[in-house]
């Protein structure tokens, strides 16, 4: 069960423990969903004495100390009983064994977002565009200042994400707003000769306009687990 499909927990307040609540509907249609129930119920009889309650998802935000296609990463994220919110460190001490999941009361803050591109994949690529030919540096070099001068002028809260970044849960990915585009590329018509650079430069532009283009802007949110007083 993936991490993001998992919203309701098995919690033991005496141990500080708990655990996902499988759909015993679901979990036995493939091997890794019967490892994942017996996992739960070995949970259940080791904490049966002790007091269980319920626990879901609270909001979307997760740290990760690893890429999360790594199995070793330490996954970090709310969960609430309805009256207090806690945050969960889930980890695995080897890769042989499941994860561990621990609570305690606290909240994930989430810093001011910050909107990146990425200025030497960029400039490859609008070498590449005018390859065989040369762009003259300088103008590489107003180009990318002219990019970060658009991109600074953006809030991250007003992007339209498209989707989260596979190897980082703190980054999504969005598209280049209209309005910052547009600007754009009134600021290149100042920088390239309109006859043989422009063209080229406004096709490069627009051709990397996507979400998986060159102008995707990577929007960073840090989110920083605080402890509560229990």
């Amino acid at each position: 069960m993936a991490l993001h499909d998992t919203l309701h927990f098995a919690a033991c307040r005496d141990c500080g423990e708990l655990h996902p609540i499988f759909d015993s509907a679901v979990a036995f249609l493939d091997d890794a969903g019967i490892e994942g129930t017996d996992a739960y119920t070995q949970f259940l009889t080791r904490h049966r004495a002790h007091h269980i309650a319920s626990l879901w998802r609270s909001g979307w935000e997760l740290r990760a100390d690893r890429p999360l296609w790594d199995p070793l990463a330490t996954l970090t994220f709310e969960v609430t009983d309805g009256d207090q919110t806690y945050v969960v460190n889930a980890m695995r001490r080897s890769i042989e064994d499941g994860r561990l999941y621990q609570f305690a009361p606290g909240v994930l803050e989430v810093g001011n977002a910050e909107v990146q591109i990425d200025p030497h994949d960029l400039r490859r690529g609008l070498e590449l565009q005018f390859n065989p030919q040369t762009l003259r540096p300088m103008k590489i070099d107003r180009f990318l200042a002219a990019v970060h001068e658009v991109i600074n002028q953006i809030d991250a809260d007003d992007l339209e994400i498209a989707f989260d970044a596979a190897d980082d849960p703190a980054v999504s990915i969005a598209c280049m707003p209209d309005a910052t585009y547009d600007d754009l590329l009134a600021r290149c018509a100042k920088i390239f000769d309109p006859r043989e650079e422009l063209p080229r430069v406004v096709a490069f532009l627009r051709d990397n306009r996507g979400a998986d283009g060159l102008l995707a802007l990577r929007v960073r949110r840090d989110a920083i687990a605080t402890a509560l007083s229990a």
